[in-house]
């Protein structure tokens, strides 16, 4: 058994026993990891406020080979976003992001770029004074282009609109896809995927943002938790 030091996000947390719980994070060098938190139950520990989802912390951990949840030792806290938290369309459309991070990450396997692309979407939108459902676009898109899912978006030209497959992205004339894209629509979704470092105030949000979701349930094959909570909180469905 070893110790180790690393940068992590609480991706999420279950509770395992009166006074313990199981809290999955992201890392950029082990990727998805579990670690059980002895005591984060216990009413004087503290470590519920730590351990809250979307933290980013710094953590110490002993790592054994072949075992699916690792100890967790030290703790110090980096950021919890709290202008993220405090917002409530932020803080739900920010669990996408953050669902996609979880389910793209895979165990014990370095995941630099996934991490980077999470944490530098946190930190954006904290700040973030247009529509969630754009930024939550644009760090899904770089998300999934992290996780090796970067979306095709073949060129428009003189067309008033494209055709989008959620298999694929947009097509090219000669293909039929799931639903068409407005030329304005076409525009925002290639402008968010090409801004790498801040997310753009685009048109259209809800349209660019029922492609990303499509897109990503397709290429992830799930049927993600966060948008039926977006759905039933803002009754935003897609068209």
């Amino acid at each position: 058994m070893s110790q180790e030091r690393t940068e992590a996000v609480v991706l999420r947390g279950v509770d395992f026993s009166e006074t313990s719980r199981i809290v999955t994070f992201l890392t950029p060098c082990r990727g998805k990891m579990a670690c059980m938190a002895a005591g984060a139950r216990r009413a004087k520990s503290g470590l519920a406020g730590v351990l809250d989802t979307f933290n980013r912390l710094e953590m110490v951990y002993y790592w054994k080979d072949g075992r699916s949840v690792q100890k967790l030792g030290e703790i110090s806290v980096l950021d919890t976003y709290p202008l993220l938290k405090a917002d409530l369309e932020k803080s739900v459309y920010a669990a996408f992001p953050l669902e996609i991070a979880y389910r793209a990450a895979q165990e014990n396997e370095p995941s630099q770029a996934l991490y980077a692309a999470l944490t530098r979407g946190l930190a954006s939108m904290a700040h973030w004074t247009g529509d969630a459902r754009t930024h939550a676009a644009w760090q899904a898109l770089h998300l999934l282009s992290a996780a090796g899912f970067e979306m095709t978006l073949a060129p428009r030209g003189s067309r008033p609109w494209v055709w989008f497959s959620c298999d694929h992205g947009v097509l090219d004339p000669s293909q039929r896809g799931d639903r068409r894209l407005d030329a304005q629509g076409y525009d925002s979704l290639c402008a968010l995927a090409s801004a790498r470092e801040a997310c753009l105030d685009v048109a259209d949000s809800a349209e660019v943002f029922a492609a990303v979701r499509g897109y990503a349930a397709r290429q992830m094959e799930t049927s993600f938790r966060s948008l039926r909570v977006i759905e039933q909180i803002f009754e935003r469905r897609p068209r």
